[in-house]
C-alpha cells in the first residue's frame, strides 16, 4: 500500500469519525432517553422511581455526549492535519 493511498484512507477515516461524533452529539438526548428506557424495561422490569430514572437518563445522555465529543475531536484533529497539507 503506497503512502498516498494510506493518506487517503486516513482522510476517509477521520471524516467518518467526525460524522459519528457529530451524530452522537446532536442525538445524545434521544439516544440517552432510549437507552434509559431500555434499561428500565430490561433490568428494572418497568419499576423505578422517577428521580432515579432521570438520573440514569442524564447519565446516558452525558455518556453519549462525551463519546461524541471524543470522536468529533479526534476526527477533526486528524482531518485538519491531513487536509491542511494542501492536497485533497
Amino acid at each position: 500500500m503506497s503512502i498516498l493511498s494510506k493518506l487517503s484512507c486516513l482522510k476517509v477515516v477521520s471524516i467518518f469519525f467526525c460524522a459519528i461524533g457529530f451524530y452522537l452529539l446532536m442525538n445524545s438526548p434521544a439516544l440517552g432517553s432510549d437507552a434509559a428506557s431500555e434499561y428500565l424495561r430490561e433490568e428494572m422490569y418497568g419499576q423505578m422511581d422517577s428521580e432515579s430514572f432521570n438520573i440514569i437518563k442524564q447519565s446516558y445522555i452525558d455518556a453519549y455526549r462525551l463519546a461524541g465529543g471524543i470522536f468529533l475531536s479526534v476526527g477533526s484533529f486528524y482531518a485538519f492535519k491531513f487536509f491542511s497539507k494542501g492536497d485533497l
